[in-house]
C-alpha cells in the first residue's frame, strides 16, 4: 500500500479548510490543518510535509511571515508552498513570492482545478520573479518585516513597563499587609508567652491544652508572614556582608528545630566541622539553612532521619541536609525553588507551608555566590547541598 501524499494547510476560516480537506482527501491526499502560523510552523519542524498550503491573511503571524519562517527550516528547502488567499490587490503575488512562496492560488476555490494547481506543484512548477522586480519586493517586504518587529518591540516594552508596576505594587502590598498583619501578631505571641508561662494565672489541663494549639498556630503564622517579609526584602536590596561562623549560625538552627523534630517523630543529626570566619549575610544565612531543615523535617514521615553535614573547604563552606522522606518527583526538582510554588497545590494538601523556604534558600545562596542542589528519589528521601564559595 503506497502511503497518502502528506498536504500541511495553514488556514483560520473553517468553511475553507473543510472545502480543501473535501476536494484533496477525495483525490487521496493526507491532509493536515493548523489555523495559525506559529502551530503551522511547529508541525511543520516535526513532519515532512510534500507541499504547503499557506492563507496569507491568518490572523497574528501573517502568510508571509509565515512563509519565511517555514523557508528558513533546513528540511522544507525544496518543499512547494503555495499561498492561497483572497487578497487580489496589486502586489500581492509578487509580496507572496518575495517571502518564499513558490505559487500562488487566488480565492474562492475551485474545486475542480485545485488538485491540477497541487500536482502541477508536486510536480516541480515554481513561480519566479524577474531579478529587478525581486529586489524590489525584498526591499519592500523587509521594510514591512522591520516595522512589524518594531511594533512589537514596542508592545512588549509597553508590557514589561506595565508588569514591572504591577511587581512594585504587589510588593509595596505585601510590605505592609506583612507588616500589618505582624503588629497585631506581636502582641498575640506575647501574652500568649505569658499565658505559657502562666504569669497571667495558673490553667487548667484543657486550657492549657488549647493555649498550646493557639500558640503553635500562631508562631506558624508568624514564621511565614516572616519568610514573606524577608523574600521581599532579600529579592530588592543586596546582602550585607558581614563576620559570620557558620557552624555556630547552624547549631543554632538545629537546636531551634529539635522540638519540632520530636514533634514530628524524626531523628535530627548533625555532624558539624568547626569553620573558619566567612564573610556573608548572618540572617540571610539563617534563614536559608532554617528552611532547608525545616523543609527535610516536614516531608519526612514518622521514624525517618533527617542528617545535617557541614564541611568547611579552602574554597568553600559545603552543608548537606539529608533526608529520608518522600522525595521529590524529577520534573519538580527546579521548580521547587519558585516562590510559592507547591508539588500538591490543592486545598486538602497533608502539608502546610507557603512556598517561601526553598525559593528564600536559593536566592540567599546564589546572592553569596554560591549554588543550592537537590538530589530526590522518589520514597526514598532528598539530599539538598549547599556550597558558599569563599572569597
Amino acid at each position: 500500500m503506497i502511503d497518502a501524499v502528506t498536504i500541511l494547510y495553514i488556514e483560520d476560516n473553517r468553511d475553507n479548510q473543510l472545502l480543501v480537506r473535501r476536494i484533496l482527501e477525495s483525490r487521496g491526499y493526507a491532509l493536515q490543518i493548523c489555523e495559525d502560523g506559529p502551530s503551522g510552523i511547529a508541525l511543520a519542524r516535526e513532519s515532512q510535509p510534500a507541499l504547503i498550503l499557506v492563507d496569507i491573511n491568518i490572523a497574528g503571524m501573517d502568510g508571509y511571515e509565515t512563509t519565511t519562517r517555514l523557508r528558513s527550516l533546513p528540511h522544507l528547502q525544496s518543499t512547494p508552498i503555495v499561498a492561497i488567499t483572497a487578497d487580489a490587490r496589486p502586489g500581492t503575488r509578487e509580496r507572496a513570492l518575495a517571502a518564499g512562496c513558490d505559487g500562488f492560488i487566488t480565492k474562492p476555490i475551485d474545486p475542480r482545478l485545485l488538485p491540477e494547481q497541487i500536482a502541477e506543484f508536486l510536480g516541480g512548477k515554481r513561480e519566479l520573479l524577474p531579478t529587478s522586480l525581486e529586489t524590489i519586493m525584498l526591499r519592500e517586504y523587509n521594510a514591512r518585516l522591520v516595522e512589524r518587529l518594531e511594533r512589537q518591540v514596542r508592545e512588549l516594552s509597553a508590557r514589561n513597563a506595565e508588569l514591572q508596576e504591577l511587581d512594585r505594587l504587589k510588593n509595596t502590598f505585601l510590605a505592609t499587609l506583612s507588616h500589618e498583619l505582624r503588629t497585631p501578631l506581636t502582641a498575640i505571641l506575647g501574652y500568649l508567652e505569658l499565658f505559657e508561662r502562666r504569669t497571667l494565672g495558673s490553667l487548667n489541663d484543657v486550657q492549657g491544652q488549647a493555649i498550646n494549639v493557639i500558640a503553635r498556630n500562631a508562631r506558624t503564622l508568624s514564621r511565614i508572614l516572616n519568610n514573606l517579609l524577608y523574600l521581599q526584602e532579600v529579592r530588592s536590596t543586596e546582602i550585607r556582608r558581614a563576620p559570620v561562623v557558620i557552624h555556630e549560625v547552624l547549631q543554632e538552627v538545629i537546636e531551634d528545630m529539635q522540638p519540632l523534630a520530636r514533634a514530628a517523630n524524626v531523628t535530627l543529626s548533625a555532624s558539624l566541622q568547626p569553620t573558619a570566619v566567612y564573610m556573608g549575610d548572618p540572617i540571610g544565612i539563617s534563614q536559608a539553612l532554617r528552611a532547608l531543615i525545616d523543609n527535610a523535617i516536614k516531608f519526612t514521615p514518622p521514624s525517618g532521619r533527617v542528617d545535617v553535614t557541614l564541611i568547611d573547604e579552602p574554597s568553600r563552606v559545603l552543608v548537606r541536609v539529608e533526608d529520608t522522606g518522600i522525595g521529590i518527583p524529577a520534573e519538580a526538582q527546579e521548580k521547587i525553588f519558585l516562590p510559592f510554588y507547591q508539588i500538591d497545590d490543592t486545598l486538602a494538601r497533608p502539608y502546610s507551608g507557603a512556598g517561601l523556604g526553598l525559593a528564600i534558600a536559593r536566592h540567599v545562596v546564589e546572592a553569596h555566590g554560591g549554588h543550592l542542589t537537590v538530589r530526590s528519589v522518589v520514597q526514598a528521601g532528598s539530599t539538598f547541598t549547599v556550597v558558599l564559595p569563599r572569597e
